[in-house]
């Protein structure tokens, strides 16, 4: 049984929603690769995979094309998963895990909302992209900026309704371990990251997304309105 919570890291979290959404020869690009570790306990030759990162990473597991995810190369709905995890730490000085996601290479100087700005572009490309069905997996976590909560999985939910997808699932990571602090602790430490599961729909539930996105912005969702990923 697959749950929405995993224990573990990003490989371990992958292989759990592989399992239910990923099939052989299915087309999935993962366009913001890294060095690889989504996907070290998948078996990816399954599938046509077409690993990318516009900073590609001297140590990444496999060699991945120098792409920026805003204009892929990719014809129109050609692939069945999109992979999209930027880095999500907004103006990023020198961090214990930049060696692994390049934030300085990729986000330096750049504020939450540029963060977003980004995340969108790819959002909005990937919806280009896939075919009618298909998944966008977008991985994000929670931030504080200038002592401002910033829920980056709520912004990045109502942005995604907005371009046209559903919101069908939601999974968890919890790693191991407790985090550091790095600076004197004002709000709970979010040690848990998200990944959203969009999919593109077909027209049908393509127009339940459109008028729940229509409520949605004026606020007058009741129990029985509101859509299923809101329930």
């Amino acid at each position: 049984m697959i749950v929405t919570t995993t224990i573990g890291n990003n490989a371990d979290l992958i292989a759990e929603v592989a399992k239910l959404y990923l099939s052989d020869k299915m087309v999935v690009a993962d366009v913001t690769y890294g060095k690889g570790v989504f996907w070290r306990k998948v078996d990816t030759s399954r599938y046509e995979f077409h690993p990318s990162d516009i900073s590609p990473h001297p140590k990444a597991d496999v060699e991945a094309k120098k792409i920026d995810f805003k204009k892929l190369p990719y014809k129109d709905e050609s692939h069945d998963v999109i992979a999209l995890d930027p880095p999500y730490v907004h103006n990023p000085g020198t961090l214990m895990v930049d060696a692994n996601y390049q934030n300085k290479a990729t986000t330096k100087g750049m504020y939450h909302d540029d963060i977003l700005d980004l995340y969108v572009s790819g959002m909005r490309e990937a919806a280009r992209v896939l075919k009618e069905g298909g998944t966008l997996w977008v991985k994000c976590k929670d931030e504080v900026e200038s002592g401002w909560q910033r829920w980056s999985l709520i912004e990045l939910y109502v942005a995604a309704m907005k371009l046209g997808f559903y919101g069908k699932d939601l999974f968890i990571l919890v790693p191991h371990g407790k985090p550091t602090i790095q600076k004197p602790q004002q709000h709970a430490r979010k040690s848990h990251s998200y990944l959203w599961i969009f999919m593109k729909p077909d027209a049908k539930l393509a127009r339940r997304v459109a008028k729940a996105a229509q409520k949605y912005r004026h606020g007058i969702w009741t129990q029985q309105e509101a859509p299923e990923s809101a329930k």
